[in-house]
């Protein structure tokens, strides 16, 4: 709790005020020079700044989290803390020095003065806290929804060329089921991992190609072009699958669908371009910068929470889809 900034900066700025008031007393003649005038400040700057102000953010800080809030509560457990205090302060120096004069008339006001600052400073800092805290959460929340979003075609389909085959071609069926298997159990396996190798990434798609070829048959043609010094880099997973079904989906009835993925390192920018040689996109598509889809809408909006993360769409003989985010 201690480790809070709000304890390192209270210090530092309750040493300065007790400073300079000291400085105050000795310049203006109120005070001299001498052990004593040292003796006062300190004892004064521990009992009436210190401890106090620490104490009460303490216990405020305490309640907080135990989801106690409670305004009236904490401002009397603030001005308790305080004026106690301001008298233990008031008793010390009538003790220690005979010619010092009481202060209790002051005591409940400098309880107030002291206890309504803190408080205002410790909710500001704990407001401050909470927020980024769920600012946080929220966007992990979302990243985490956006990722786990498989297009329920794909299972649709993928079930009914299962189902399909599962008396004709039985060992196709199972091929399929397994490489199915293995799409679900990577999703569930990279539920917290941030990033995975681009080689992962590749193995993962080629199986989801398998599970299309079942369908298309020679239809549905692949071409890599990646360099294998770039397999190790990591990316997000599932970031490639929902391109590659996108482009299936819009192209199913092509006689020959051709598709393209090349990968490329400019400086610190990974390059991922996928394309194909269907109908491209249409103007609409190009003007919001996503695909048809909620799959490529969630994907648009993961890459965008990528550092330096980007993605494009053109029309060159075909959809292009390029994807660049920092190494």
């Amino acid at each position: 709790m201690f480790r809070h900034p709000f304890y390192k900066y209270s210090f530092f700025i309750l040493l300065l005020i007790d400073l300079i008031f000291t400085a105050g007393l000795i310049f203006t003649g109120t005070s001299d020079i001498s052990l004593d005038t040292f003796k006062a400040t300190s004892i004064w700057f521990v009992c009436f700044y210190w401890l106090p102000v620490w104490l009460s953010a303490a216990i405020i800080f305490n309640f907080r989290n135990k989801k106690i809030t409670n305004t009236i509560l904490e401002l009397a457990i603030s001005v308790i803390i305080l004026t106690f205090g301001m008298m233990m302060t008031d008793k010390i120096l009538q003790l220690t020095f005979s010619e010092y004069k009481s202060i209790g008339s002051f005591v409940v006001f400098g309880g107030l003065t002291w206890a309504i600052p803190i408080y205002f400073i410790s909710r500001f800092v704990e407001s401050k806290k909470n927020i980024a805290i769920e600012k946080s959460a929220k966007k992990q929340a979302q990243l985490e929804t956006l990722r786990y979003q498989l297009n329920p075609h794909f299972m649709f389909n993928s079930l009914n060329t299962i189902s399909a085959y599962i008396h004709t071609k039985p060992d196709l069926a199972d091929e399929v089921l397994h490489e199915l298997a293995d799409i679900l159990r990577y999703s569930l396996d990279t539920a917290e991992v941030k990033n995975t190798s681009l080689t992962q990434e590749i193995d993962i798609l080629n199986k989801y190609f398998n599970i299309e070829k079942a369908r298309f048959g020679n239809r549905l043609t692949v071409n890599y072009d990646i360099p294998k010094k770039l397999l190790t880099h990591q990316i997000p997973p599932l970031i490639l699958q929902p391109i590659v079904e996108n482009a299936i989906k819009h192209n199913a009835k092509q006689t020959q669908l051709l598709i393209n993925i090349k990968v490329e390192k400019h400086d610190e920018l990974l390059k991922i371009m996928i394309s194909d040689n269907g109908t491209g996109f249409n103007k609409t598509v190009l003007a919001q910068g996503y695909g048809q889809g909620v799959g490529m809408k969630n994907l648009q909006q993961r890459v965008s929470q990528l550092n330096q993360g980007k993605m494009i769409l053109n029309n060159n003989k075909g959809a292009q889809v390029s994807l660049e985010m920092a190494i």
